[in-house]
C-alpha cells in the first residue's frame, strides 16, 4: 500500500500541489489523512511538500532568464531580496507568483488559514 501511495497519490499531489494547495487545502488533507489511515503510518505533511516545490520552482524561474515569468522576479538594489508583486485581490495575492517572490525574499512561506483549521480536526 505504501508503494501505491508513493507511486500514484503522492506523485499527483507533488506534481500539482503548487496550483491546488491554496484553493482546496482541506480536501488535500482529507486525501492524505485517509491514505494514512489505510496504510497505518504517518505520511509527510503537505506544508513541507508545498514549501519544497514552491521554493524549487521559484528558484528555477528566477535563475532562468529564458523563462517567460523571469521578469516578475526583479531584484532590489540590495540584491538580497526581490521586489514584491503588487496585487489588488486576495485571489491573486495567494497565487503562485506573488507567493514565490515572497518565499524567495524571505525564505519563509506563510501557510493558508485552512492549514491551521485542519490541525483542530486531528
Amino acid at each position: 500500500m505504501l508503494n501505491f501511495y508513493r507511486a500514484v497519490i503522492k506523485s499527483v499531489l507533488i506534481f500539482s500541489i503548487i496550483v491546488w494547495f491554496w484553493s482546496i487545502t482541506l480536501r488535500l488533507y482529507r486525501v492524505v489523512k485517509t491514505a494514512s489511515r489505510i496504510i497505518g503510518r504517518d505520511l509527510s505533511s503537505l506544508e513541507i511538500l508545498y514549501q519544497q516545490r514552491l521554493l524549487g520552482r521559484a528558484t528555477l524561474i528566477s535563475q532562468g532568464s529564458s523563462h517567460p515569468a523571469h521578469d516578475l522576479f526583479e531584484p532590489l538594489p540590495s540584491s538580497r531580496r526581490f521586489r514584491s508583486i503588487k496585487t489588488r485581490t486576495n485571489r491573486f495575492n495567494t497565487s503562485f507568483y506573488p507567493l514565490a517572490v515572497q518565499a524567495l525574499s524571505k525564505q519563509v512561506i506563510f501557510l493558508p488559514p485552512a492549514a491551521n483549521i485542519y490541525s483542530t480536526f486531528r
